[in-house]
């Protein structure tokens, strides 16, 4: 099949545009910097989703699309976003692409204020799959891989922070899934026998507490940081803490702040299309993704 990976040079587009190059797939990436385009790719198409440059030429041709867009650090990730999603339905109809694939996060439970960057996400969701049918949302929890970016602070605190304090969402869980499950359903999403549908759950390798999660960093990378359970929290605090400790702005550690007050599990029944496929266990999964830190 012919395949476009919007987003090819981030941890997850990347990934699968080396499973599907090696099936023998053509793999097409739109990026902005073509010096950190994987070198598997067929085409490079230098270009940007939020101006809608390059955009008509990726799609041009393409049975398959891969959407892997966020801006993370931007103050204006919101507008920036839905003007980015925007730009590629319409390229992508236009086009004629007939199958998508979008890969989010989880959602905030039913019944509760969306934190923002769950609203985000929704919001591009329901622009990409109202405008192209073929769109299926690939949803997954955190992935635990060397470039993940939602893993990188509990990593970085371990092996940073003199102590870890942690207010009362310690006790929310979160499914996390190893990176090698993930590429595989994303793959099986885009260029299996036939469409999911309009959403479906990557499965998790546990759905643990951040405090377990922390304890299972140090677990494998060898340390001991003492956690200090608080009564309370607060968003601001929590993200400055870590971005003083971490390589993340405090942008992106409000982003995490906020959304740890509920909990983010996998629904089975999303899950199904990937019976069988059966993720990591936890510390395996950490293990594989930290195999530098573990070796030192």
């Amino acid at each position: 099949m012919r395949v476009l990976i919007v987003g090819a040079s981030g941890h997850n587009g990347a990934a699968v545009a080396r499973r599907l190059s090696a099936a023998g797939h053509h793999v097409r990436g739109l990026v902005r910097d073509p010096g950190r385009a994987p070198d598997c790719l067929a085409e490079v198409v230098v270009g940007d989703a939020v101006t809608g440059a390059g955009l008509a030429e990726a799609t041009a041709d393409i049975d398959v699309a891969y959407y892997f867009v966020h801006s993370l650090d931007s103050a204006a990730q919101d507008d920036h976003d839905l003007v980015a999603a925007r730009n590629f339905a319409e390229a992508a109809a236009t086009a004629g692409v007939r199958r998508g694939i979008f890969f989010t996060t989880l959602p905030a439970p039913d019944g509760v204020a969306e934190p923002r960057y769950q609203r985000n996400r929704r919001v591009v969701e329901d622009v990409l799959t109202e405008r192209l049918p073929g769109m299926t949302a690939v949803r997954a929890g955190m992935v635990l891989g060397d470039r993940s970016r939602g893993m990188r602070p509990y990593v970085q605190l371990v092996q940073r922070a003199p102590i870890i304090p942690m207010g009362p969402w310690r006790r929310h869980r979160m499914a996390v899934v190893d990176s090698e499950t993930t590429t595989t359903c994303l793959v099986r999403a885009g260029v299996g026998d036939r469409p999911l549908g309009r959403i479906a759950d990557v499965p998790a390798s546990a759905e643990p507490t951040h405090e377990e999660l922390i304890r299972a960093v140090m677990r494998v990378l060898g340390r001991r940081v003492p956690i200090i359970g608080l009564p309370v929290s607060s968003v601001t605090v929590d993200a400055f803490l870590t971005s003083r400790f971490t390589d993340d702005s405090f942008h992106f550690s409000r982003h995490l702040a906020s959304i740890n007050n509920f909990d983010y599990l996998v629904d089975p029944s999303l899950a199904a299309p990937f019976a069988d496929v059966t993720p990591l266990d936890l510390d395996t999964a950490l293990q594989a993704a930290l195999p530098e830190a573990v070796a030192a």
